[in-house]
């Protein structure tokens, strides 16, 4: 674990570690998992000495979950937590009509204080009470300091709270609780920090800036430090800010001006009502200019739709934008500066070469009433690329036909990278292969914990719709993102940008 700040996510079927944009990545052998998320914060009391918050986040739709009396539904996750000589013990549970949708993400944070600035070996155990299942995870939390030591930022919900395990300085510090990158859609934006120093003379400068590093302005300030425990409480309003994503930069200087420590911690902007960076930045593009370097221009759209597999969580929000209207040369632009961002060594090359996935994809997935890289299957092979396994499933009389397909590992723009996840598709239609999404363990994608008892055609020999327990094949990994359990009403985003 390197530096004092690191995020854990406990995901499914993952055997070894995996670093991604600050996300390690672990999980038992027994293949279920719970996404789980330890966002440890080391800072110092005014005598010098470490301590550490730790923040547990839970998404509460990925539990198991047992039906009471009632008819409704409860899970709950017990969590130990050790460094070191210190221990912590918490319980989270949720308790909902329905066992999986819309279920939230939970937080809890715990304090523990050390002796000296030295390494700390971290184990952690995750015992969800209702399946059983165990999970296991140690590695180290390096504390160090030298009469001097910054904190990163943390990022503040809006949340104010009296809870005495919830104020430091006399402030209230709720984190934006997240498995990933922060997302603020609001207005303001608030972050905590703290500088420790032993003695001596320096400074904190703080900024915001874009992805460039470009500063946004009316966040760059400084403040003076005194010996003892510094702390920076700070709220910007982001009006007028385009969208996309930013850094809080902190950096303490000395008195020669020379940065000494620095620490970055990054969030994502979003505002439907502002444009992003790209749609301000570089020409316009004509018919003439787009075609001697692009495609075809009455085909725009269509390209659009083509990119929307592999864009990014902010250029899915411009996706959604530019389809509803009718100015063609603007969703021009966004397709050039789209690669020229992605690929700015050789956009072109690598615009050519995608659109030849893209045809592949037609020819395997498409059919005569819809395009290939519109269907499912061809969506999720252009987000992720080519399954590492695929295991075909065809029609018994009893079950639709349906296709497992298994990644080793998962890469794209909108998601942590993630191993060892499944998407099952299947054709309840059974004209012309019409292949339909109805569950994955994927973060982002459609679940559905009942998904084997929609793969039969509703006999009794399918499994029992009401099963809680994993001996009747239930499936306590998944997050719904949908309400509906209608196979061909089940949607992704994706399939929100194709109506």
């Amino acid at each position: 674990m390197q530096g004092e700040i690191c995020n854990y996510i406990w995901g499914m079927g993952i055997r070894r570690l995996f670093i991604a944009i600050g996300i390690l990545a672990v999980s038992s052998a027994a293949g279920q998992g719970v996404r789980f998320g330890l966002h440890p914060i080391a800072y110092a009391s005014a005598q010098g000495i470490p301590y550490v918050d730790v923040y547990s986040t839970l998404d509460a739709s990925t539990l198991a979950y047992k039906m009471a009396a009632d008819s409704s539904w409860s899970g709950s996750l017990m969590v130990r937590l050790k460094m070191g000589d210190k221990w912590d013990a918490l319980a989270f549970e949720y308790r909902s009509q329905d066992s999986a949708s819309g279920a939230p993400l939970l937080l809890q944070k715990s304090v523990l204080a050390f002796e000296n600035w030295s390494p700390v070996p971290v184990e952690v155990i995750l015992i969800d009470e209702v399946s059983g299942q165990e999970w296991r995870y140690e590695d180290t939390l390096s504390l160090h300091a030298d009469g001097l030591y910054l904190s990163p930022a943390l990022l503040l919900d809006t949340l104010e709270t009296e809870l005495d395990l919830y104020q430091k300085s006399g402030t209230s510090v709720v984190p934006m609780a997240n498995l990933g990158m922060p997302l603020y859609t609001r207005a303001d934006v608030a972050w905590y920090a703290e500088v420790f120093v032993d003695s001596g003379q320096y400074v904190l400068r703080y900024q915001l800036s874009d992805l460039s590093g470009q500063l946004v302005p009316g966040t760059y300030g400084f403040k003076r430090l005194e010996v003892g425990v510094n702390p920076l409480k700070i709220q910007y309003n982001m009006e007028g800010v385009l969208s996309g994503t930013y850094g809080v930069e902190l950096e303490v200087l000395d008195a020669t001006g020379n940065a000494l420590q620095r620490k970055e911690t990054a969030f994502q902007w979003f505002d439907e009502n502002m444009l992003s960076k790209w749609e301000v930045d570089g020409p316009t593009l004509d018919k003439e200019m787009f075609e001697a370097r692009w495609g075809n221009w009455s085909r725009i759209q269509d390209y659009l739709g083509m990119i929307a597999p592999i864009a990014t969580l902010s250029d899915r929000r411009i996706l959604m934008n530019l389809k509803d209207q009718p100015d063609t040369a603007l969703a021009a632009k966004f397709i050039a500066n789209f690669w020229q961002n992605k690929a700015p060594e050789n956009p072109e090359g690598t615009w050519k070469g995608y659109l030849a996935i893209v045809d592949k994809v037609d020819e395997e997935f498409g059919s005569k009433t819809m395009k290939g890289y519109k269907s499912q299957m061809g969506r999720v092979f252009l987000q992720y690329g080519a399954p590492s396994l695929v295991e075909e499933r065809p029609f018994d009389g009893k079950n639709y036909p349906y296709q497992i397909w298994q990644y080793d590992q998962l890469k794209s723009p909108s998601t942590p990278t993630q191993q060892n996840q499944v998407f099952i598709f299947v054709d309840q239609e059974l004209v012309g292969r019409q292949y339909t999404l109805l569950h994955s363990s994927a973060i982002g994608e459609v679940k559905d914990h009942k998904w084997q008892y929609h793969l039969s055609r509703h006999t009794n020999a399918g499994p029992d719709i009401d099963a809680t327990s994993t001996k009747y094949g239930r499936d306590n990994f998944g997050e719904r993102i949908s309400n509906s359990l209608i196979i061909g009403n089940q949607g992704t985003w994706f399939d929100m940008y194709n109506n």
